[in-house]
């Protein structure tokens, strides 16, 4: 079943389809199936462009028990009721409600300020290795001694 959620993300359509065909086909055999995951789901593949994907994912939420209703009714858009084709009359429906203004969020307190580069201590000369010495020299690494 999760192989066939995550075919619902596929970028081809036709694999989209065939995931929620196949996810619809396993809760008709398995109502044990219709889990929360395959209904979140099927609910964001009902938002889908392709009409094949939406309609297998109809058929899925069906098979959980969900009635699937038509997002375009007027009922809660328009005062005055609904015409044939359950569109808005002439375009007066409601404007969409206003958020109410969100306060501004009181200034970000300045960075702190840049913190001094730090160096180690140099070397002391005592304790430094002669890097020229003939013993510990690179050539000897490899034996290209002359």
């Amino acid at each position: 079943m999760s192989a066939f959620i995550y075919g619902l993300n596929d970028c081809d359509e036709r694999v989209r389809a065939v995931a929620a065909d196949e996810i619809g086909d396993q809760l008709h055999k398995n109502k044990c199936c219709c889990t929360q995951c395959v209904v979140n789901a099927l609910t964001v593949a009902l938002a889908d462009c392709d009409r094949g994907v939406r309609r297998q994912a109809e058929q899925g939420l069906r098979q959980c028990g969900y009635d699937i209703v038509d997002p375009t009714c007027c009922e809660v858009a328009c005062d005055n009721g609904c015409v044939a084709g359950n569109s808005c009359v002439g375009g007066n429906c409601g404007a969409a409600p206003v958020a109410a203004p969100v306060e501004a969020a009181p200034n970000a307190p300045a960075p702190p300020a840049e913190p001094k580069a730090y160096f180690p201590k140099r070397i002391n000369d005592e304790n430094a290795r002669p890097i020229s010495s003939s013993k510990k020299s690179l050539s000897n690494l490899f034996g290209m001694v002359r």
